[in-house]
């Protein structure tokens, strides 16, 4: 039985969306996941396929910047580096993934609240105010 992770990331860019040649879409999604801090801080990036119906899915609703978390199987992926030499990269098969929050815009505006007395009219709800039995 293959052993399962669970990510919790921001999203480092857009997802892509690709189709193998058969046709099965899959949407790529790159987390980063940071360990340690100050100079001892690493980041492990993590290259994140989700496959069919839920990689549409992902690829219209996600973007750049999105709080997301994934689950699935890890693989380790062997490759030759342009220049020859091996390489090698970190991927998750992922079986899961939920939309976890938005990275709020510097454009959004914020919910101001009101400090101090309100006015009768913050609760009236249309009713006249001879109607309240108090």
């Amino acid at each position: 039985m293959p052993a399962f992770i669970t990510i919790t990331a921001r999203l480092a860019r857009d997802p892509e969306l690709r189709e193998t040649p058969n046709g099965t879409p899959i949407c790529e999604l790159t987390l980063p996941n940071d360990t340690g801090y100050g100079d001892h801080k690493m980041t492990t990036w993590w290259q994140c396929s989700v496959w069919g119906k839920r990689g549409e899915t992902a690829a219209k609703h996600l973007k750049k910047g999105d709080w997301v978390a994934v689950t699935g199987v890890p693989q380790l992926r062997k490759y030759e580096k342009r220049d020859g030499t091996p390489g090698s990269s970190l991927e998750v098969k992922v079986s899961d993934w939920g939309f976890c929050g938005r990275k709020q815009q510097a454009a959004e505006p914020r919910q101001q609240h009101r400090s101090g007395s309100y006015r009768r009219s913050d609760y009236n709800d249309g009713a006249p105010s001879a109607d309240l039995p108090f």
